[in-house]
């Protein structure tokens, strides 16, 4: 799940500056920038808190799992209109809470292994964090797509040549495209078009915020079951201990 949230949304922030707020791809990169400096600080003070201070390496976490809740949720309320200023708050957030929640999940799944079985634990662990990270883009670009399909059906049938605000809706825009020079009957279709245009880019933009939604619940989900994981897995534990003792 967290290799999920790290490549899906750093997959899904770019792709929705992109095809949804016409950001160029360099701009679109650069919003993940200051993300990716607080990912590292909190790397650091995630390092301080469980070497030098002696925390358990579970104690940072929480409030990583916590933060990504909170990021992915802001940027579901995300629209046309968002810009630097409405996604940068919870960019940021996102950044911290990877951070904290990644050295945690390294240490707690290191922490007690022996030596020799740490270089198959490596692989496997980098294997699965590769695995649900592409596994969570693709997941993530159906999603969109499905949605996409969805939506501009849902607004489609409510936009009809008799619902209310349609009608005002072209004529607004027929006019001003006639004050510009255009002919009446051109300028008729292309007022036409552009309110399909604009359905279009509402229904991307709710299937984005759908995509987000998605991260934010994976996390929902994902927190108890790995909770629930850890306490069966000590009580075999114990119970495979005793087992020998009772012998």
């Amino acid at each position: 799940v967290a290799g999920a949230a790290l490549l899906g949304s750093a997959y899904l922030i770019p792709t929705f500056a992109v095809s949804v707020l016409a950001f160029t791809p360099t701009h679109a990169g650069q919003l993940l920038m200051p993300s990716g400096g607080l990912f590292a600080i909190a790397l650091l003070v995630s390092a301080v808190l469980i070497q030098s201070r002696r925390a358990p390496p579970i104690a940072t976490a929480p409030a990583g799992v916590l933060l990504c809740i909170a990021a992915m949720t802001l940027l579901a309320g995300s629209n046309a209109d968002s810009g630097v200023e409405g996604l940068g708050p919870a960019i940021l957030i996102r950044g911290l809470g990877l951070g904290f929640l990644f050295l945690s999940i390294t240490m707690i799944a290191f922490g007690r292994l022996p030596d020799r079985n740490l270089a198959y634990a490596i692989g496997l662990f980098d294997a699965g964090r590769q695995m649900g990270g592409l596994g969570g883009i693709a997941g993530l670009e159906s999603l969109i797509r499905h949605q996409v399909v969805a939506n501009q059906t849902v607004l489609g049938a409510a936009v009809t040549a008799g619902a209310p605000g349609v009608g005002e809706r072209v004529a607004s825009s027929a006019a001003a495209l006639a004050a510009r020079g255009v002919d009446p009957g051109g300028a008729d279709r292309a007022a036409v078009a552009e309110l399909g245009r604009s359905i279009a880019g509402q229904a991307t933009v709710i299937a984005f915020d759908a995509a987000f939604l998605a991260i934010a619940l994976m996390f929902v989900v994902a927190a108890p079951l790995l909770i629930a994981s850890r306490i069966a897995l000590a009580r075999l534990g114990r119970r495979e201990a005793a087992v020998p003792e009772a012998a």
